[in-house]
């Protein structure tokens, strides 16, 4: 019998956000799958480790490349996949970790697809997201009343109707575009109206009221919020 694989959601950085069931799933399953970024980082088991000790249990480590290649990305989705196959075949229950929520802009999700696609049981689990997160910690309310919310990938270009759009814009993982992204905010007459949190709930998290003063090298894990009528409580 086949085991099950689950994509699950640990929340941006705060363990202690992580869902009841995230952390039920951590303690059930029989194999934990954490993806590894090129530089070695894998903050998605830093997050865990209150609940999961490394070593505990049996991990798969799925490197992901940080690469707009398709093919270099596409091979490394399918050698986790492949990873994940042999142990669901075994009848194990797998669980991938992912910053954040599954549903956004998660590498985790494209594992999942192969492996549905291939006929193995494999759900979503969700978690709280980088910008609510964020929001809360520059203690805002993310959308009020009528106002919509748009969600721009920073680290690809992005395109000028989506910062001229009405309502708050949520710009996520800015890394290097970050001195571009800036430039784009001030010649719209919105730095005053925007502010970054990088790395949220991680301990060497970082606030920027002022995108004067933030660090153009920013981690990939920097969050702007950009609301019309202002962040009033920054």
């Amino acid at each position: 019998m086949q085991g099950k694989h689950y994509c699950v959601g640990v929340g941006p950085g705060d363990p202690e956000l992580m869902t009841l069931k995230a952390v039920r799933m951590l303690k059930e399953c029989d194999v934990i799958a954490v993806p590894m970024g090129d530089n070695g980082a894998m903050t998605a088991r830093e997050i865990i480790s209150k609940i999961i000790a490394p070593g505990e249990k049996q991990e798969i480590i799925m490197r992901m490349p940080m690469s707009k290649q398709k093919a270099i990305v596409a091979r490394a989705h399918q050698e986790a996949a492949a990873s994940i196959k042999e142990k669901l075949e075994r009848g194990l229950t797998v669980v991938s970790i992912t910053l954040g929520c599954p549903t956004v802009y998660a590498t985790c999700i494209y594992v999942h697809k192969v492996l549905r696609k291939a006929g193995y049981d494999s759900q979503i689990v969700p978690g709280v997201t980088s910008f609510c997160a964020a929001a809360a910690r520059l203690n805002i309310a993310l959308v009020e009343e009528a106002e919509p919310l748009v969600v721009i990938p920073g680290s690809y270009p992005a395109p000028e109707e989506l910062l001229s759009a009405h309502g708050t814009k949520v710009i996520m993982k800015s890394g290097r575009e970050l001195g571009k992204v800036i430039e784009v905010l001030q010649c719209r007459k919105l730095l005053d109206k925007a502010a970054m949190v990088e790395r949220c709930g991680l301990q060497d998290e970082k606030v920027y009221r002022d995108l004067r003063q933030a660090n153009k090298d920013a981690g990939y894990f920097s969050l702007l919020l950009v609301k019309e009528k202002g962040l009033e409580n920054k």
